[in-house]
């Protein structure tokens, strides 16, 4: 890697914990800290919600299977975009008038204490090792690309989540997924032409290209493990704590219904561009020993010096955007529902804060100590994933989502339903540990068909032979109602954060502007020393036009917004 790259990974990472510290001078209020003040715009909250569900792994790992067996690849990650719209169709304005600041939240009044803290405790270790594996697959790139040790890259990424994650919150959060979001597109788009124009064209790829290499599904990746990857998908989108925070903390349920149909749109878009780059490495590279350092080996060989600074930036950007909106998310979970629901009732809002950034300090730390055990071992990051998810995934989420739907579900139901799955999970996981069972990629579909079937059926039955009864029929009927029509009120916003919450834009386009001024000075010493480096010119320009149509943008909604409007939704808030 050269000077220029790491001059822009510096300016990259000095804007990150800048936007951090921006924000974190003004939250005070565990609304707007843990919910964005349930100011969340739909197309903000669409391409946040997209960010915190694409890093480095999807990027990386995706692109490797592209490589190795090529359009499968794509298949599988499609299975998002019906998951996404059924979660949408089916739970997005639910949450949204739930009136939550946690996914768990909302099980105390609907079921009972015992209810929320199971999901609490249960929920946690699965979100945990979905985080250290992202920092797992970053790792790999850079270690690749800068020439460090993977323990090393892992380290610096995660230090540097840990910093602005803490600082500023969900804001900051969805700030940087803004800014990530248009570094991603300009990086993954621009390797694209690159990978094509180096294989030697369409027949050069196509003489490299083994059997069924343009089949949508074939072996190892079946009809059936295609089939068993949708359920898998499907339950990791709506279930996921992430991706559900958006939708609670949107304007309204309209906004909240609009963020998740686009971002549905943008899983539809972006993936084929890096699969597809993985796909064309065939024709360039040839075989490599290993698939998830093939969009390492491509960056390194084809981008200019600071081209490849940006793109391990925007690597950087992806898996930063899902692991620190997973930290603020698990953060608000242990703060309020374990800390001030058991520990500290009567706590007020400057405390909730400082325990929640103490709380993401602490989870950001255990979940990079699981990333580097991981590393340690050597396990495979795609089964690994699959394998953890689809053992236990399924009980932590399906009871949970039937409590926003079912109003006779009964406690003991939902306690039944989870044990049930935990222990189908748990006994296939005992069966491969004690086996030794190395096939793990055929008995991934099996777990994951039969935990569902099972947590599912069990929840049927009690649903229509052993009800809710009595105070808890009754609550159930009352939270239920309350969902099919208002949202329910939370707590107050500041003014002087409401102020911070709704000028968003402004702060990513001058981010976006210094980033893309970094690669024009880049491309100008370039020309000085008689080297050609158009593209950082080039790419340069396009960042520092984007980011100041978003500033200009801002300005232009600030001066033709109402003042009266504005002291009107100031004072109601307040």
């Amino acid at each position: 890697m050269h000077r220029a790259d790491l001059v822009v990974l510096v300016a990259y990472f000095a804007s990150m914990i800048a936007i951090g510290m921006v924000y974190s001078r003004q939250m005070h209020s565990i609304e707007a800290y843990f919910a964005g003040g349930k100011q969340l715009s739909w197309w903000i909250g669409g391409i946040s919600f997209a960010m915190s569900y694409v890093s480095a792994l999807s990027i990386i790992v995706y692109a490797g299977l592209g490589y190795k067996y090529g359009i499968v690849a794509l298949t599988l990650y499609w299975t998002i975009v019906p998951a996404c719209a059924l979660t949408t169709l089916l739970f997005a304005r639910r949450w949204r008038r739930a009136g939550v600041i946690t996914p768990t939240e909302f099980l105390e009044q609907r079921f009972s204490p015992i209810i929320r803290q199971v999901f609490v405790w249960s929920g946690i270790p699965l979100k945990v090792i979905d985080e250290s594996l992202k920092i797992v697959a970053i790792g790999v790139f850079v270690s690749a690309t800068v020439r460090v040790n993977s323990p090393i890259a892992m380290t610096t990424v995660g230090l540097t989540i840990l910093g602005y994650a803490v600082l500023g919150g969900l804001w900051a959060v969805v700030v940087t997924d803004l800014v990530q979001f248009i570094l991603v597109i300009g990086a993954v788009l621009l390797l694209l032409p690159l990978t094509f124009h180096a294989t030697g064209g369409l027949q050069s790829i196509l003489a490299r290209t083994p059997e069924h290499y343009f089949a949508p599904v074939h072996a190892p990746y079946g009809w059936l493990y295609v089939l068993s990857f949708l359920v898998l998908s499907t339950l990791s989108i709506s279930g996921n704590w992430s991706l559900i925070q958006k939708f609670y903390a949107a304007r309204s349920d309209k906004d909240a219904i609009r963020l998740g149909w686009f971002a549905t749109i943008i899983f539809i878009l972006l993936p084929p561009i890096w699969i597809t780059t993985g796909m064309l490495a065939r024709g360039y590279l040839g075989v490599a020993q290993d698939p998830q350092s093939v969009y390492a080996e491509l960056s390194v060989a084809l981008l200019p010096p600071g081209m490849l600074g940006l793109l391990v930036a925007a690597l950087f950007a992806a898996t930063m955007s899902v692991l620190s909106s997973g930290y603020n998310v698990m953060s608000a979970v242990l703060t309020l529902d374990v800390y001030r629901r058991i520990l500290r009732p009567k706590a007020e809002h400057r405390e909730l804060v400082f325990v929640g950034r103490a709380l993401t300090a602490l989870i950001a730390l255990i979940v990079l100590a699981i990333a580097l055990l991981v590393t340690y071992f050597r396990w495979t990051i795609f089964d690994t994933m699959v394998a953890a998810f689809g053992f236990f995934l399924p009980p932590t989420v399906i009871p949970m989502l039937a409590g926003l739907w079912s109003s006779k579900l009964s406690t003991t139901g939902v306690l039944a339903g989870f044990v049930t799955g935990i222990t189908t999970g748990l006994g296939f996981l005992l069966y491969c540990l004690f086996t030794r069972y190395h096939q793990i990629v055929d008995l991934q579909p099996l777990a994951i068909i039969l935990s569902t079937a099972l947590t599912i059926g069990v929840l049927v039955v009690f649903h229509l032979f052993f009800p809710a009864r009595a105070e808890s029929a009754r609550r159930a009927l009352r939270f239920i109602e309350e969902l099919r029509h208002s949202p329910r009120s939370v707590g107050q916003v500041s003014k002087s954060e409401m102020q911070l919450l709704t000028s968003p834009i402004r702060i990513a386009g001058i981010v976006i502007a210094l980033m893309g001024a970094t690669l024009i000075i880049i491309g100008l010493i370039s020309l000085a020393e008689m080297h050609v480096n158009s593209m950082s010119l080039i790419m340069g320009g396009i960042f520092v036009l984007i980011g100041l149509a978003m500033i200009a943008s801002q300005s232009h909604r600030d001066r033709f917004q109402h003042p009266t409007d504005r002291e009107a939704l100031l004072d109601s808030i307040n």
